[in-house]
């Protein structure tokens, strides 16, 4: 074989080398006999460069015009086309920049359709999971719905770098599993950065992010606003009758839900003015009970997942226990200590605040609310004892922190700085924060 291919290769490089010789043969005699024969006429009729030019006159006149004209024109068009297409860059980087930016929104809407929204929802507006407890040994414990928080407001809290670490690498011990291509998940890293802008363009404006928290806060106070409001509640009723009442008449439809409108108002009214009664502590812990804006979500055990019962719904599924039911109260008992107890405060994937911990860490409350504020950070300490490990494990409640941990890497799009260079505001006020603090100091 090594034979055929050598003898091959010969006869090629022989077939070259004559075609060669064969042109070079015939270029020399066409030179010889056609190329070099003798000029006919006279060398100044044959020779371009011996005929007469233009005269002096042509030269220093409509020609020298001519080109006098024509540099001037240049010179202006530079001069006016450069500045033009000078003063345009920024807008042709802006649009780059919108761009990329709606490309990578595409895209990555797409992929969280594709691999996210089954546990976060549509929209990131958050949903339920499946998912299982095991003891240390890895034995099965429990079967749970896992609440997945909703992402419209995660930039708030977490610096797109924390973000991507979270996407890379997971947080255990939640469902969250590693996406990223680090972390041993099927993502790229331009995947990755896809979902990261994905997410950014579905975050809440400020003003409905107060709505948000205010909502939620109103939600756990409504039940007792309407225990201590009799006539309230009496409207309520009332109305919710009239809408249940109305049948098909447009008419009185439209009518029963203009009262029930005007009777949630008040309620809302109503329970804003019980929460700005209550005393500062008390706040605070409706606050650190709010969900995905407050503390329990991660200090809290079990907080963020209910029990599934044996009994099972008409589509099948199983029951998911209501928090504090006696039906969930019943399958604690019976998991006696292979679950931890729901002591507010008592530890989860945050650590324990109760006992004093809180004290001993901050010895004041300003360095407590500091801390609330700002989170953990890479590499700096906090209080007493603790070192800021990054990666998004504290986060952020008073301060958008934009780039909190990234070092020198400076996201493309970012989300806490707008185009007139302020700030985005944190999740929560500072009188807000200061009442969490004055509650988890009493734990």
């Amino acid at each position: 074989m090594h034979l055929l291919a050598a003898s091959t290769q010969r006869n090629l490089g022989m077939a070259i080398a004559v075609v060669a010789i064969v042109g070079f043969a015939i270029y020399l005699i066409y030179n010889v006999l056609w190329a070099g024969r003798g000029e006919r006429g006279s060398e100044v009729e044959l020779a371009p460069n011996r005929k007469p030019y233009l005269s002096d006159e042509e030269l220093e006149t409509s020609k020298l015009d001519l080109a006098l004209v024509s540099g001037l024109v240049t010179l202006v068009i530079i001069g006016v086309a450069l500045p033009l297409y000078w003063l345009g860059e920024p807008g042709r980087q802006q649009g780059y920049l919108e761009y990329s930016r709606d490309q990578f929104t595409s895209r990555g809407a797409g992929l969280f359709e594709e691999s996210c929204s089954s546990c976060h929802g549509g929209g990131g507006l958050g949903g339920t999971t499946d998912h299982t407890i095991t003891d240390d040994n890895g034995n099965f414990v429990a079967a749970i719905k896992w609440e997945v928080p909703a992402l419209t407001t995660t930039l708030y809290r977490f610096s797109e770098e924390e973000v991507r670490h979270i996407l890379n690498y997971g947080r255990p011990p939640t469902p969250m599993q590693p996406w990223g291509a680090p972390g041993g998940g099927p993502m790229t890293t331009q995947q990755v950065e896809e979902l990261i802008q994905y997410i950014q363009s579905i975050q809440l404006s400020p003003d409905e992010l107060e709505g948000e928290v205010l909502a939620g806060l109103i939600a756990q106070v409504r039940d007792d606003v309407l225990a201590a409001n009799t006539p309230l509640s009496q409207q309520l009723d009332e109305a919710n009758a009239a809408v249940a009442n109305a049948g098909g008449d447009d008419a009185a439809a439209e009518a029963a839900a203009r009262q029930l409108a005007t009777v949630e108002s008040t309620i809302t009214e109503v329970s804003e003015q019980y929460i700005r009664n209550l005393a500062s502590a008390d706040r605070g812990e409706l606050l650190f009970n709010n969900g995905v804006y407050g503390c329990a979500r991660c200090h809290t055990p079990r907080d963020s997942w209910r029990f599934t019962g044996p009994e099972e719904t008409p589509g099948g599924g199983p029951v998911v226990l209501t928090k504090g039911s006696d039906a969930e109260a019943a399958v604690v008992a019976q998991l006696g200590n292979l679950i931890p107890a729901d002591i507010p405060g008592g530890g989860g994937f945050g650590p324990n605040l109760t006992n004093g911990a809180t004290l001993r860490q901050f010895e004041s409350a300003e360095g407590h609310e500091g801390f609330v504020t700002i989170g953990s950070q890479e590499g700096v300490g906090y209080g007493n004892f603790g070192q800021g490990d990054g990666g998004g494990q504290m986060p952020a409640f008073g301060a958008c922190v934009g780039d909190r941990d990234s070092g020198d890497r400076s996201p493309i799009f970012g989300f806490c700085t707008l185009e007139d260079g302020s700030t985005r505001p944190g999740t929560l006020t500072a009188s807000q924060i200061a009442d969490i603090v004055a509650y988890e100091r009493g734990l």
